[in-house]
């Protein structure tokens, strides 16, 4: 990335089955918002590139891709969808989902993005969010949301890496969002605590 200035962001939070991706996806199709997915920037890469090479070295063994390769891959991806004209750092927000996702991705991406809130979707009710996911899986095909002990180890690994991102930045950027409400109503309150964050002239 060659920006002069980092560029706008809005952080996604979420364990497993809180819906930030459903949500992310959303609020993407808002005229100067992008919604950037770690996950599906992983998926789209070209397996036949070094870099997706380099990804594919981790993947296929299981292995959790390490924090400078996935800064890396990401600050590729932008860097393509500014020169592809589908990203404007001028005019767009970007909405980021799974990224940072440990503490030193904070300090990796330092340089990259201006944090402007971060939408915590929290779900306390964890029997209620392994219901959620297991009555997902049967909808969407996804095995691996069927299995309790995948969920909960899932949610594990949330708690211990991720969640201590919220640490880092202050308190006053963080909005607290119940995620076990229809998504309808997420939504509303996804989009009430971002007034005054995204300009209004765009």
């Amino acid at each position: 990335m060659s920006q002069t200035k980092p560029y706008p962001s809005i952080l996604i939070f979420g364990g497993p089955g809180t819906g930030k991706g459903t949500q992310g996806v959303v609020l993407g199709q808002m005229p100067n918002l992008v919604h950037l997915a770690m996950g599906d920037i992983f998926r789209g890469l070209d397996k036949a590139s070094d870099i997706g090479k380099e990804f594919l070295s981790y993947s296929t063994r299981g292995k959790l891709v390490p924090d400078e390769l996935t800064v890396r891959v990401f600050r590729k991806h932008v860097d393509e969808r500014i020169d592809a004209g589908d990203l404007d750092p001028a005019f767009h927000t970007q909405i980021l989902d799974g990224i940072p996702r440990t503490v030193d991705q904070v300090e990796l991406l330092a340089d990259v993005i201006d944090v402007k809130r971060i939408v915590s979707l929290m779900m306390e009710d964890r029997d209620a969010l392994i219901a959620r996911m297991i009555k997902r899986a049967g909808k969407s095909g996804r095995p691996d949301d069927a299995d309790r002990s995948v969920i909960e180890n899932r949610i594990e690994v949330y708690e211990r890496e991720t969640r201590p991102v919220l640490d880092i930045f202050p308190k006053k950027l963080i909005a607290r969002v119940n995620a076990d409400q229809p998504p309808l109503a997420v939504l509303r309150d996804i989009a009430d605590c971002m007034i005054g964050v995204i300009p209004s002239n765009l």
